[in-house]
């Protein structure tokens, strides 16, 4: 499997990308050492610390080629540097380091700026929630501070290589630019640019992978994190998503009318008759399963349900409980651990799923047990009692999701909740 290997000087760091990772929906594993062997196959993303900002050059320089050299293999699409947002540590000779190891004359592209965390860069000089970088705490650590509030300058002085550096001027021509720059510089070392907008490093992104250059990706995270949104194939990351949908009521029936029209959908309708029966369950949760991640492909929306398109048609759980001598909760205890099933083998297998929209209180506690997760961290309220998240723990950690009652919402509340679990960001 294709996997991403980032090199970090501190754990805090390597950390902190592995979270970038985790947001854009991929496995991301903060490793120590450097057996990786018997870490689980389905990781991503790999972050190694090397704990290196604070030694010498030549120190920091063999930690980082010793590590490299262990960790370099074919199927890695993206090597990536982190380094520190406010540029301490040895940037330089960590840099070689990376570029001898792999043996490859790779070029290098730097965009050090964190927009969410305030670093920008324009014409190669740093802010820090708009303060000169050198005026600030890191420009004045007296142990690992940066040398200058222009990031060539924090490179060169233990680089070996030559550095080119394209403005926020070239930046702003867009994309078919920004790509022309990288082509007309690729025998260089290393490319620094400037960027003040996440925005901005996205397009940088976009344009770099559009090269078709190979190179080694240097930031302090979210450049990283757009370029490899860009290299898994047909942005596989964060496109899709899924809804179960076990409610069945008239204001349900309505606002999954309301989805059609505004997705491109694929609707599996679940027999809740056979997730009833112990002997036929398996079999409809298998086939669904099966043919929901090959619809994926085509579609992105995929709704699992047992809601017809006419209240008419709902199951008479009453009369069933009667004749099964079961009761009606255990009736739809079983519906729900059924849809929650179909759930979890679609998102534990296809990484494309940006999250998980569930109708009906039922439905969302199977869908969060089968998936192992302790809860669900609210992070917004899209209409009232409709709630949007992150999973806590279990096989798919923060994976994106939004929860509904059968009976609330607005006729276009759906509509609302699908859009929000495919877009980007938090």
């Amino acid at each position: 499997m294709s996997e991403v290997i980032i090199i970090a000087d501190d754990l805090t760091g390597a950390n902190a990308n592995c979270a970038l990772m985790k947001s854009i929906g991929l496995r991301a594993a903060s490793v120590t050492g450097d057996d990786i062997k018997h870490l689980d196959e389905d990781i991503d993303v790999y972050a190694f610390t090397t704990d290196s900002r604070a030694m010498t050059k030549d120190q920091a320089y063999r930690r980082v080629y010793d590590r490299v050299r262990k960790l370099k293999k074919e199927d890695v699409i993206l090597y990536s540097k982190r380094i520190d947002s406010t540029l301490r540590g040895n940037l330089g000779s960590e840099l070689r380091a990376f570029q001898d190891a792999l043996e490859t004359n790779n070029l290098a592209i730097c965009v050090p700026s964190f927009p969410d965390s305030k670093r920008i860069v324009v014409n190669d000089f740093m802010y820090v929630d708009g303060v000169p970088l050198m005026n600030t705490d890191a420009g004045k650590d007296s142990k690992i501070s940066a040398v200058s509030n222009f990031v060539t300058e924090n490179f060169s002085k233990d680089y070996k290589g030559e550095i080119i550096h394209i403005s926020i001027d070239e930046i702003e021509k867009g994309i078919e630019n920004i790509s022309k720059k990288i082509i007309e510089n690729k025998n260089k070392d290393l490319i620094i640019f400037d960027a003040i907008t996440n925005k901005q490093i996205e397009n940088i992104a976009i344009a770099s992978v559009s090269t078709n250059i190979r190179f080694i990706s240097v930031d302090p995270g979210p450049f990283t994190k757009e370029v490899t949104k860009v290299m898994y194939k047909k942005s596989s990351i964060s496109t899709k998503s899924l809804a179960i949908i076990g409610s069945v009521t008239n204001v349900t029936i309505n606002q999954m009318k309301a989805l059609y029209g505004n997705f491109d959908i694929f609707k599996i309708e679940v027999d809740p008759l056979k997730l009833i029966d112990i002997n036929l369950a398996l079999n409809e949760i298998d086939r669904c399963s099966l043919l929901a991640r090959e619809k994926l492909n085509d579609n992105n929306l995929i709704i699992i349900t047992t809601t017809p398109d006419d209240i008419s048609q709902r199951l008479n759980l009453k009369e069933i409980s009667e004749s099964r001598d079961m009761s009606i909760d255990d009736l739809s205890l079983m519906i729900s651990r059924g849809l929650a099933k179909i759930g979890k083998s679609i998102v534990t297998k296809d990484k494309s799923i940006s999250g998980i929209f569930s109708s009906g209180g039922d439905v969302t506690i199977a869908v969060t047990e089968e998936l192992g997760s302790q809860g669900i961290e609210i992070r917004e309220e899209i209409e009232p009692l409709v709630a949007y998240g992150r999973l806590i723990g279990g096989e798919v950690d923060g994976l994106k999701i939004v929860s509904k009652g059968g009976m609330v919402g607005s006729d276009s509340v759906m509509v609302k909740c699908i859009a929000r679990l495919l877009s980007k960001g938090e």
